[in-house]
């Protein structure tokens, strides 16, 4: 794999978020594949960096879920399967419910920010976002940080499935542009039924497109 060298400006990321970050890209990526030992020493120097960070990374990476760790055995990638996809979607679209059930119960101002922003496709239920990404402006303003980290969390391990996806993700932004639009309305409205419904149904959506995007002999 390319040795890789941290940024030296003292404004970026700690040793330890940035050994973060790029191991979390190569599992997304697929240049850690599932199954792959992960070597403390072997990262530290292709990181160029000492072992400190990666150490900690490590402990960040098994507690998203991405890897394994056994004590004195080190390490290696989560393998993918269709079971814990199916369990993931599932607590994102409780998670995600909730927490579109209380944006919908909070201050006008706030409610009406939803419907009057540019929301130009539907969000993907994996990874991060900005402006634009409906789940991390809901995280914001909902309120409730525990509900948002689990959020965040779970659509991070997420993100190697979506990955597969291919030409089924592709579709996903128009795809997924009603339910969005829907939950949207209903959150702006002050709907937390609605709202808590409409989110739901949009997650599940997104389950489905992927379930149909990794057939079995894809995704055992």
């Amino acid at each position: 794999m390319t040795r890789v060298r941290r940024p030296k400006d003292p404004t970026e990321l700690s040793a330890a978020e940035w050994v973060r970050q790029q191991l979390i890209e190569d599992i997304v990526a697929g240049r850690l594949r599932p199954g792959e030992k992960l070597c403390e020493v072997k990262i530290a120097s292709r990181l160029g960096c000492s072992r400190t960070p990666v150490r900690e990374a490590f402990r960040h990476l098994g507690a998203l879920g991405l890897a394994n760790f056994e004590k004195n055995r080190g390490g290696n990638v989560v393998r993918l399967e269709r079971a814990m996809m199916l369990e993931l979607f599932e607590a994102l679209a409780e998670v995600a419910a909730a927490c579109a059930g209380l944006a919908a119960s909070r201050a006008e101002a706030q409610r009406r920010s939803l419907a009057e922003r540019d929301w130009p496709h539907a969000a993907a239920p994996a990874g991060s976002g900005g402006d634009d990404d409906l789940f991390s402006v809901l995280f914001g303003v909902c309120g409730n940080r525990l509900l948002s980290e689990a959020g965040a969390t779970i659509r991070c391990r997420l993100l190697p499935y979506w990955r597969l996806l291919g030409k089924a993700a592709e579709e996903w932004p128009v795809h997924g542009a009603p339910g969005q639009a829907e939950t949207v309305r209903a959150m702006a409205a002050g709907d937390g039924r609605a709202s808590r419904r409409a989110m739901r149904a949009f997650v599940l959506m997104a389950r489905d497109q992927a379930v149909r995007g990794l057939p079995c002999s894809v995704l055992p």
